[in-house]
């Protein structure tokens, strides 16, 4: 991708800029009083945009990638009057000196459209997708290309939130990683508007801190040992969730469940942990985010997406004990009866119960 050579892809001086990134954070803090409760993901960041607007954020609605596109309303909060970029606003000569937090919402479901819309804001800020909520053939709303190359991109932060609460917690981070630390690049949000039904109460600061990470749990500790853990990110959350609950109900094991809204950002943590460590033989370990979650014991993973499978696999070398990814272009309908009884599978190849309970189950779920 090529941007005009006039663009800085370094992030602009100026105080002014720390104090919008600061208003825009107060804005969306848990004690702002934002009703997120049972939100889903679109619907929350509508809620928020205001906030951020006041806070001094830029925000633009792309309808279309294209400088004729009309501007439509979506009759909520989305529609910010804009048609177009915020390029004007951000780099007239008047904006050199300070980088007001850029915020795009667009339905870019094709890769050249979204790649489109990077030139347009300079591959900087943070870019929020609701592709997923319009009818398409693709999984999750988007060409199966535009995720895997999103996570190929160093620049590119790709998130895929469950919930709004979620979604507060990415754009904080993103606010103090882009416009406080003044790291170069931008976030991708993909929103779904799916009301949540896992996760409804603000999230702790120490959740809130592990999703900017990428992963945290949501089900609570236990006195009984967890057998499985049950990974999910964005729509799939729900689904492991209720695959959770087959599994204790049915079977009498206990699973772990883990909101996973960036395998991208684990997985690129993990190998620099692993390159540092690799650079400094004599100094401590560092020890990278998905170890310190999931390192506790060996009971086999299943980490689930709605893109292909290939994006929670990006984890698989950085888990201990048996890894199982399972994605959109999976032969099986990705369900809970069918978690389920992959969850049991892995268990009966670790020799943790019989093989016969795996054949039951797929008679009891009727999925012969």
């Amino acid at each position: 991708m090529h941007t005009p050579p006039f663009i800085s892809h370094s992030p602009l001086p100026g105080g002014e800029t720390g104090r919008a990134a600061h208003a825009c954070m107060s804005a969306l803090a848990p004690e702002s009083g934002l009703p997120l409760a049972h939100a889903s993901p679109r619907r929350a960041l509508g809620t928020m945009v205001p906030s951020l607007k006041q806070g001094g954020a830029v925000v633009a609605r792309m309808r279309k990638v294209d400088a004729q596109a009309p501007s439509l309303s979506d009759g909520d909060a989305w529609d910010v009057g804009a048609s177009a970029g915020a390029w004007a606003v951000r780099y007239r000569h008047a904006a050199t000196q300070t980088e007001k937090p850029l915020l795009y919402l667009c339905s870019a479901a094709s890769l050249p459209a979204l790649r489109a819309l990077l030139v347009e804001s300079g591959e900087r800020g943070i870019v929020c997708s609701d592709a997923e909520t319009h009818a398409s053939r693709w999984p999750k709303g988007v060409q199966p290309a535009l995720p895997a190359w999103l996570a190929a991109q160093r620049n590119c932060m790709p998130f895929d939130p469950a919930t709004g609460e979620e979604v507060r917690a990415i754009l904080r981070s993103a606010l103090e990683t882009l416009y406080l630390e003044q790291q170069s690049g931008y976030y991708y949000l993909a929103t779904h508007d799916d009301d949540a039904d896992v996760v409804v109460a603000p999230l702790s600061a120490a959740d809130a801190a592990a999703a900017g990470l990428g992963m945290y749990r949501v089900s609570p500790p236990g006195p009984a040992p967890c057998r499985v853990r049950l990974c999910g990110a964005g729509r799939m959350l729900a689904v492991v969730a209720a695959a959770a609950r087959l599994l204790q109900e049915d079977w009498d094991i206990v699973a772990q469940v883990w909101s996973c809204p960036s395998y991208t950002r684990l997985a690129r943590d993990a190998q620099a942990a692993e390159q540092w460590n690799l650079r400094h033989p004599r100094a401590t370990p560092r020890l990278a985010h998905v170890r310190r979650c999931l390192d506790d014991n060996t009971a086999p993973v299943i980490a689930v997406t709605g893109y292909g499978q290939h994006i929670a696999g990006q984890i698989g070398g950085h888990v201990s004990g048996r890894f199982i990814a399972v994605g959109a272009d999976a032969m099986m309908e990705v369900s809970a009866p069918w978690l389920a009884v992959t969850a049991l599978k892995a268990l009966a190849d670790d020799g943790a119960l019989p093989l016969q309970f795996v054949e039951y189950a797929l008679r009891r779920y009727a999925l012969l």
